[in-house]
């Protein structure tokens, strides 16, 4: 029987894994240190916080039984994320328990956004891994990381239709840590008309078109005749057309993320076909041609990947950070009791309509970690933890 070269490939690792596995066994612990280490050259570099996991041990500045700790707190953050919705702004205040010193959450990241993540704190370690999510369960490496430079991850998603993803926030053992997470997203694409923003958009994906006999495959933004129009991104001019329901069309592809935009209506294409065009180069100009001849000026962009795909999230603003949550949270990781009086809940999100985890006692003791606008993260009793809203 003939092998594919997938399975050849797979039965390559399996060999591989095999091997190692054995020597491991023989070899004890150094020579399953040398295994890992083959592994992350083979894979990827080690994150900063494996490469501080790795000086702990060899320089004895942690020891094997807290580390154990450290690490059961990052897994039991990991498999037990809670929700937020994007933008996300949240003040997180840690004790020096190791048990503390995880937090993750997940979110969606739309198609077309970059995604932007912040950790304000002067501390010296502070560990931010970001994972993608398939079927819920987080990939086995993070797909970037807080660098030693910067606590700051950029990330766009390769995925048409968005993506779900985990972010895991871990101090260094042992310290009092002080932290502020900002999460936004901002658009990939630069805004087509110059001068014009998405409040310039005044036809929406899927409007009824021909009396509802289609639907309307892309945004019509409005805008003077002769108005100019900008290259979304770096990529080539692949066609020109003249007739049809476009009118003047400039069809622009773009290499690095396989998406073609198309413009329509021009008054004037001002490229050729194969020029290859910088992010903000001129295209073309505002028109009605085509179909539009009996509307006001105005750019039909459509974008398209096997078929056509709704360009707003492409084009919309930066997010606004949400403000600063009015909440005290002096003391790390404070202990209050729920109020007395009303009906509170632990939640998987910060906010009213969030799942709920369970109806909180009042007067049962709760530690604080973090404010996110009117909600409080909370650690109860029973070690659950949540958002809750004690208005």
């Amino acid at each position: 029987m003939r092998l594919s070269s997938k399975s050849r490939f797979y039965l390559f690792v399996f060999i591989i894994l095999g091997l190692l596995t054995t020597y491991a066994g023989c070899g004890g612990r150094d020579l399953m240190g040398d295994t890992k280490s083959f592994f992350q050259r083979l894979f990827g570099p080690a994150t900063p916080r494996a490469a501080f996991r790795k000086m702990a041990i060899k320089d004895a500045v942690v020891g094997e039984q807290d580390l154990d700790l450290w690490d059961g707190a990052y897994d039991v953050a990991k498999n037990t994320p809670l929700n937020v919705k994007l933008p996300h702004r949240e003040m997180v205040h840690l004790d020096n328990q190791l048990i503390l010193s995880a937090q993750a959450m997940r979110f969606r990241l739309p198609p077309g956004r970059l995604l932007r993540i912040r950790a304000l704190n002067d501390s010296e370690h502070l560990f931010g891994e970001l994972f993608r999510l398939k079927g819920g369960v987080a990939s086995r490496r993070p797909t970037d990381w807080f660098t030693a430079e910067g606590r700051e991850i950029t990330y766009e998603t390769s995925w048409i239709h968005g993506e779900e993803l985990l972010l895991v926030v871990q101090t260094a053992p042992w310290n009092f840590t002080r932290y502020e997470l900002q999460i936004t997203t901002e658009p990939t694409l630069l805004f087509p008309v110059a001068g014009k923003d998405e409040k310039a958009i005044q036809s929406f994906w899927g409007a009824p078109r021909d009396g509802g006999n289609r639907k309307h495959e892309g945004n019509d933004i409005f805008a003077p005749k002769g108005t100019n129009l900008l290259a979304l991104t770096d990529g080539e001019i692949s066609r020109l057309t003249d007739s049809g329901l476009g009118g003047k069309t400039v069809w622009l592809y773009d290499r690095e993320r396989g998406l073609r935009y198309y413009y329509a209506h021009l008054d004037e294409q001002l490229v050729r076909k194969g020029q290859r065009v910088k992010r903000g180069d001129i295209v073309g100009t505002v028109g009605n041609t085509g179909n539009a001849r009996t509307t006001p000026p105005h750019l039909h962009l459509g974008i398209y990947d096997n078929g056509a795909i709704d360009p707003y999230p492409f084009l919309q603003s930066a997010d606004v950070l949400p403000p600063e949550s009015p909440l005290p949270l002096a003391e790390p990781a404070a202990r209050m009791n729920v109020p007395d009086r009303g009906n509170h809940y632990l939640r998987l999100s910060p906010d009213s309509d969030g799942s709920v985890i369970r109806q909180l006692d009042n007067g049962e003791l709760v530690t604080v970690l973090g404010v996110s606008e009117r909600f409080r993260r909370v650690k109860t009793e029973r070690g659950e933890i949540g958002y809750a809203n004690f208005d």
